[in-house]
């Protein structure tokens, strides 16, 4: 790749189309130092990006720069088309409505009319090196947050550190046990622990929770799963994936109360506590049986020793 490639590519970055009339709108920027973060945790291994929550997430993480503006990741999805380099690609039949469409605002649009996006493919090129890679990044970040340096600096490398124990989690040796002593070793630093065992789970679950399939990604980057411990950390230290599960907060909740548990067929198993008589409860009764949905890869199912234990300690008979 000539440095004539890389010239244009700085030059681009450093002149995106921003929207100027409400002062300060980061979006664009702030979205590409989300790409370059999946291109360079392997996220994106081709020149197809998708609407995903692993992008909206990550975008997220970034806009602490600009805490007063709220942040809305479809806008920079679709309005980058506008920078050249950026070419949004339209699900079948809907090729007209995403040609004449001006804004697109909600995730719903989005996921209705685009598959994918491609970057040019000197970029892409460009963005797959590490050295190049990081000076687009770099370029960035000193043309748009000149006064935030050392703070993404500072998430970068945070980011980095999380990245790679959520990748020890994937891919480490697993012991024979979760409850095989002793428990895998974790990052001192907290948020790196949480944040890498919930990056893990979510990737084995595709942000939906086990239980009901629900899948919920906002345009702020919220989500509705979260990523549950089935032994819980405080009592035995332990982010074996084995010992995780991707919840929506409502079964999240139920499972930590003990109300609904998981059999060793993977099928949920409601607590005898619950009365048939009760419409609110209703909605946990109904789920008696159902088989949770499960990671593609049988080795990273819920422990068979993880699901007793809550049962035995945690479940309500």
């Amino acid at each position: 790749m000539s440095s004539h490639n890389l010239q244009k590519y700085v030059h681009k970055m450093e002149h995106l189309r921003i929207d100027k009339s409400h002062g300060n709108a980061p979006h664009k920027p702030i979205f590409l130092l989300a790409v370059i973060e999946l291109i360079e945790q392997g996220l994106i291994r081709e020149n197809k990006i998708y609407f995903s929550p692993d992008l909206a997430e990550t975008a997220k993480q970034y806009w602490v720069m600009v805490p007063e503006r709220r942040f809305n990741i479809a806008m920079p999805f679709f309005h980058l088309k506008s920078d050249g380099f950026w070419h949004l690609r339209a699900n079948a039949g809907h090729e007209s409505k995403l040609s004449s469409a001006r804004k697109l605002r909600a995730v719903s649009h989005i996921l209705q009319l685009i598959s994918h996006v491609t970057l040019d493919d000197e970029l892409f090129v460009l963005l797959a090196d590490a050295a190049n890679r990081e000076i687009i990044r770099q370029t960035l970040i000193h043309t748009y947050f000149p006064d935030f340096q050392d703070e993404l600096g500072c998430l970068i490398t945070e980011a980095q550190k999380i990245w790679a124990y959520t990748n020890l989690l994937l891919t480490g040796d697993k012991l024979p046990s979760v409850l095989a002593e002793p428990p895998p070793l974790v990052p001192r630093m907290t948020r790196i622990r949480k944040a890498g065992f919930r990056r893990a789970i979510m990737g084995l679950y595709n942000y939906t929770c086990a239980v009901c399939k629900l899948r919920i990604v906002t345009v702020t980057g919220e989500s509705a799963t979260d990523a549950a411990h089935i032994i819980p950390y405080q009592v035995w230290q332990n982010d074996d994936v084995r010992n995780g599960v991707s919840l929506c907060k409502l079964h999240h909740w139920a499972f930590d109360q003990g109300l609904i548990s998981f059999s060793n067929s993977h099928r949920v198993v409601v607590s005898p506590e619950l009365s048939e008589k009760k419409p609110t409860e209703w909605l946990l009764i109904e789920l008696r049986k159902r088989r949770i949905q499960l990671p593609n890869q049988v080795q990273h199912y819920p422990a068979q020793d993880a699901m007793a234990w809550h049962r035995e300690n945690v479940f309500r008979e």
